[in-house]
């Protein structure tokens, strides 16, 4: 009961992040700048939204998913976006509590949620997000366990150079995007990377397989795989340890 005042603080910080991540997926690949204009506008009619209909989820809600000026459907990517960083933000205090941890799950989760929207919708993964959080992860988890500054380093080197090589042996099923990727993902998870890319390749296999059984897709169509590796990248952030002391316990 103590803790409930945090939950709504964080989930409402998480829905105020959340919009921001939806500045971020809609400029980035399209190469528009974060800062300019300040004001968010409509994509259609490029009107200016004030700032009582940027009100995350409840203007989409009370607006009923139209532009109040000419009307266009509002993508519910919007309102999704940002229900899913609150979610995460209080999920992330539920598992980690008061700590740097958290901060270092909340930076992260927020990366993978935009990488992945990007992903879905551009088939790229901007270098301007991996590489920049690439050197954060790194940092934060330097500074929360001095003692074992290499590990960071080793398993983040680990991930990308094992994603190098099959993007390398297969560059049309992997993209230099998620390798580089596999990089932020093993600076922010250290050992945990290992579940995240097995995760990630798994989940992926089995969408790829039903996809194929529903004729949806054939062998030769490209899937984004960013999604994948961004979901095995939670479920290794929430049970990444407790996976591998399971699988260790086998030998």
């Amino acid at each position: 009961m103590a803790n409930i005042p945090i939950y709504i603080i964080l989930f409402i910080v998480g829905l105020i992040v959340g919009s921001f991540l939806n500045v971020v997926i809609y400029r980035v690949p399209r190469g528009l700048s974060l800062y300019k204009p300040v004001f968010s506008f409509c994509p259609q009619c490029k009107a200016r939204i004030a700032f009582y209909d940027n009100i995350p989820v409840l203007s989409y809600i009370i607006l009923k998913g139209k532009c109040r000026h000419c009307k266009s459907r509002i993508s519910a990517t919007y309102p999704s976006v940002e229900l899913l960083t609150a979610l995460l933000f209080v999920l992330n205090f539920y598992f980690f509590g008061l700590s740097l941890k958290l901060l270092i799950s909340i930076i992260f989760v927020s990366a993978l949620i935009a990488i992945s929207v990007i992903d879905i919708q551009f088939r790229i993964i901007p270098n301007i997000i991996t590489w920049p959080l690439t050197i954060v992860g790194l940092a934060l988890n330097i500074v929360d366990k001095p003692g074992q500054w290499w590990m960071p380093l080793a398993f983040s080197a680990g991930a990308f150079v094992f994603m190098l090589i099959i993007h390398l042996l297969y560059p049309k099923g992997m993209g230099m995007g998620d390798v580089k990727l596999a990089l932020m993902v093993g600076a922010f998870l250290v050992k945990a990377v290992i579940v995240a890319l097995f995760g990630g390749f798994l989940v992926g296999s089995i969408y790829g397989v039903v996809l194929i059984a529903a004729r949806k897709k054939n062998l030769k169509q490209a899937i984004p795989f960013g999604p994948f590796i961004s979901l095995g990248s939670l479920i290794a952030l929430y049970a990444g340890n407790i996976i591998i002391n399971w699988y260790l316990g086998y030998f």
